[in-house]
């Protein structure tokens, strides 16, 4: 059975199986009880014909009893005529003890027979069988009664038994052939006949059954189609009963799920508008506050910063008349004063900066730069910090053009971040600054050996007021805003920042930034 067939037989429905099923199984039964029936009627029927023509012969064997004692081939003739009366008697034929044919007739197709390896004395037997024809004999005996006068009782008679020859009947077979064949015609036309009209009975019959059944079955095509909850009639046997009784129940129970459903769905709703609402609210105060916080910040730095300025500009003046008097003690002492208010003073620009990003009003201001000068100023810097760690500052400039037309102020920011803080997180080793550009972009990378970050805080050194050890008893200073702005920048002037670090090891920071800014 190939796959078309098999989806067929699954796809068919289960009224046309069970009808199909009953209908092969009723022919099937129909047919073979049938031809049971004609074969074992026909083998009686030939049993009953053989005895039948074991009569015959004998009857014949009888009648011939004159015509061997005479030896009168007219006596013999009279038998073999009533003989050949029965219609499927077709030959006969009479034979003396020692072989010789007394009278036989014109049909007769059979030969002498060996008598003495075929024929049984006092018996009427079927001799042989063709396909056409029996052939039976039978001995043709003689019953002489004789009495001894001398003796008194005359009762005991001596009974002396002679055979007198033998007969030969041969039997047509055609006629039972014939009623054999019709007796297996009309009983397979019969069983047909009764298989066809119970095969009709059993059709109303699972149409009668399998009714409620559809309708149930339509009954559930409904309630999925049309999101309804029909309840469908209980009716047919006992089983599609139950099933129709569940289906119902079943309804129900959806039914008073689904009203639950709704009215929960419609209570949350409600929830989530009124939710929703409040986050709104939320939403814009939390907009307010940020707007506040960021105007707050840029209006408290500008504050600050302007009275810091003026602080460093006194103290260099105080210096400079403190070097000229050489007071060396007290001129170290107010180097340390200035360079906290450098570093307080840049902290101040980054919250500064960091609230002009927040405020959206951070802008650019493209011009022409040396970039050689640039880097080198940034070195300057920075060397002081290197030093103080005891690093070595490397500068690896390659392919650069002379003149690059950036944002001077935050791309020596952005020098300034990554230096620096290569410089914190390192002692004793090496810092490279790498630099080049293209036609369209501009590369500069910084690599250092320091602590390095783990894999799973480097996604968080870009965050703002965040740094890789927050601890209380962190080992370095900073407000987590250096990296924070270096993104930001790097992004405002079309860019991108990358690192790869392993802890221990160092880290290696990558900036790659498209050399024609939108301002």
């Amino acid at each position: 059975m190939n796959s078309t067939q098999s989806k067929k037989i699954t796809h068919a429905s289960f009224k046309r199986q069970l009808l199909s099923i009953l209908v092969v199984s009723v022919i099937l039964l129909s047919i073979i009880t049938s031809t049971l029936t004609a074969w074992k009627t026909s083998q009686t029927l030939r049993e009953t014909t053989i005895n039948n023509s074991l009569q015959i012969t004998s009857n014949f064997a009888e009648q011939t009893v004159l015509a061997l004692l005479t030896g009168s081939k007219e006596n013999g003739q009279e038998a073999i005529d009533r003989a050949l009366g029965f219609t499927s008697v077709v030959g006969i034929a009479v034979y003396k003890p020692n072989g010789e044919v007394l009278i036989k007739s014109t049909k007769m197709t059979r030969q002498k027979p060996s008598f003495k390896a075929e024929l049984l004395p006092n018996k009427t037997q079927l001799l042989f069988e063709t396909n056409k024809i029996w052939t039976y004999s039978a001995a043709v005996t003689y019953i002489e009664d004789s009495y001894d006068e001398d003796m008194i009782n005359l009762d005991d008679e001596v009974i002396q038994q002679q055979i007198l020859g033998y007969v030969l009947v041969e039997y047509n077979k055609e006629a039972l052939r014939q009623i054999q064949r019709n007796m297996f015609i009309n009983n397979i036309s019969i069983g047909v006949l009764v298989a066809f009209i119970l095969a009709l009975l059993i059709r109303l019959a699972i149409i009668h059954l399998t009714k409620p059944l559809l309708a149930l079955s339509q009954t559930m095509a409904t309630a999925r189609d049309s999101g309804r909850y029909p309840k469908a009639v209980v009716d047919g046997a006992l089983e599609i009963r139950q099933m129709a009784e569940i289906y119902n129940q079943m309804m129900t129970t959806l039914q008073q799920q689904n009203t639950a459903l709704e009215k929960s769905r419609n209570t949350l709703e409600s929830e989530v508008e009124i939710r929703t609402q409040e986050l709104v609210v939320a939403r814009d105060s939390a907009l307010t506050a940020s707007r506040h916080k960021s105007e707050f910040l840029a209006n408290i730095s500008h504050e600050l910063r302007t009275p810091l300025q003026a602080i460093i500009g006194y103290n260099d003046l105080v210096r400079e008349d403190l070097e000229l008097e050489c007071m060396d003690a007290q001129v170290e002492d107010l180097n340390k004063s200035i360079r906290s208010a450098n570093n307080l003073l840049a902290l101040i620009n980054n919250i500064l900066d960091l609230s002009k990003i927040e405020a959206g009003r951070m802008d650019l201001y493209v011009k022409a730069v040396n970039i050689k000068n640039l880097v080198n100023e940034a070195i300057d810097t920075v060397l002081p910090m290197a030093k103080a760690n005891n690093n070595e500052l490397k500068v690896n400039i390659g392919s650069l053009s002379a003149i690059i037309y950036v944002d001077r102020q935050k791309l020596v920011q952005i020098f300034l971040n990554l230096l620096s803080n290569a410089c914190k997180f390192t002692k004793n080793g090496v810092i490279t600054f790498n630099i080049y550009n293209d036609k369209n972009f501009l590369y500069y990378s910084v690599t250092d050996t320091g602590v390095g970050i783990k894999q799973d805080n480097i996604d968080y050194i870009f965050e703002q007021f965040t740094q890789v050890d927050g601890s209380q008893t962190r080992k370095f200073e900073g407000t987590g805003l250096g990296m924070a702005i270096t993104q930001n920048f790097c992004q405002l002037m079309g860019g991108t920042i990358s690192v790869e670090s392993r802890l221990g090891i160092g880290s290696v920071f990558t900036v790659k930034q498209p050399l024609t800014a939108k301002t």
